[in-house]
């Protein structure tokens, strides 16, 4: 595995609290992996609860990669991806009743969304209809909203021009949002006009949980 470089222990705010910034440090570097996501996560692992960040250090805590993910119908020209009512089904949400799991904290650095014609099964390799590019999403995290009327376009604006490579439908948060246990999500797509369909979204990061 990589080693962190002393630009990321600074940027995680770990080179300087002695030596519960060393045992952190340790900690975090042997959970890490290869994530890609693994700066914006060390960037705001410092303000995560101090228990969690004791729990890093003593292994009681593990860090692995997300995604969650929900997926619903479109009716008319909406779709509530995300619901209370909603339990978590395989193939179908990882999100049970609308809130991450007990003692499961998530540093959310990407959204990806994927429409799918025909089944909520499908292979959601789509990006849909005219419609659909025109909608707006919004999402909120404990009943405040975090991204309102966000164009869908946006999801794929990162697919053309130079930066082709880029994972297809996602959206890369410039200031990745933490989330926290059993806070309540919702994520809402509005449409111009009618459009039939399915819709799964992912929110991809890295999540710390088992503490």
């Amino acid at each position: 595995m990589e080693d962190l470089t002393n630009d990321e222990i600074v940027l995680a705010g770990l080179g300087e609290v002695g030596g519960r910034g060393s045992r952190l440090r340790k900690a975090v570097k042997g959970e890490m992996g290869a994530s890609r996501f693994r700066k914006q996560f060390l960037e705001r692992v410092h303000k995560l609860p101090r228990n969690i960040q004791k729990a890093l250090m003593n292994g009681r805590a593990q860090i692995s990669d997300a995604p969650y993910y929900a997926t619903a119908e479109i009716q008319g020209n909406r779709c509530e991806m995300i619901k209370p009512s909603q339990s978590e089904q395989i193939g179908v949400t990882n999100i049970d009743g609308g809130k991450l799991g007990k003692d499961r904290f998530l540093v959310l650095s990407a959204i990806r969304l994927l429409w799918d014609a025909g089944s909520i099964e499908g292979s959601f390799t789509g990006s849909g209809d005219p419609n659909f590019m025109n909608g707006e999403w919004d999402m909120e995290i404990n009943g405040k909203k975090v991204f309102e009327k966000m164009p869908i376009r946006k999801f794929h604006d990162s697919w053309y021009g130079y930066r082709t490579q880029a994972q297809y439908a996602t959206y890369t948060l410039n200031n990745p949002k933490i989330i926290e246990p059993q806070t309540p999500i919702e994520f809402n797509v509005t449409f111009p006009n009618q459009v039939q369909g399915f819709l799964k979204v992912f929110f991809e990061g890295t999540v710390v949980y088992g503490h």
